[in-house]
């Protein structure tokens, strides 16, 4: 699978929600799908997933968290 005409917004504040345009295809550039004319909504998008997808994605991000506070680039 790869991703084409790829490109993440943050939206205004107060959101502190980002968006997801482009288009996905499969490895010979087939289209699978895309993420809409209005791009997804991460927070949205997040919500909807059930909790043992949420759960393994929190378990990755906690080493990115841990290496950012320890680093003290967290903020």
């Amino acid at each position: 699978m790869t991703l084409q005409n790829v490109r993440i917004e943050k939206e205004p504040a107060p959101s502190t929600d980002w968006r997801v345009y482009g288009d996905i295809q499969d490895d010979y550039g087939n289209p699978l799908g895309d993420f809409g004319v209005d791009g997804t909504s991460v927070n949205q998008w997040w919500v909807t997933q059930d909790e043992v997808f949420q759960s393994n994605i929190v378990s990755m991000f906690q080493v990115i968290m841990a290496t950012q506070i320890v680093s003290g680039d967290a903020e």
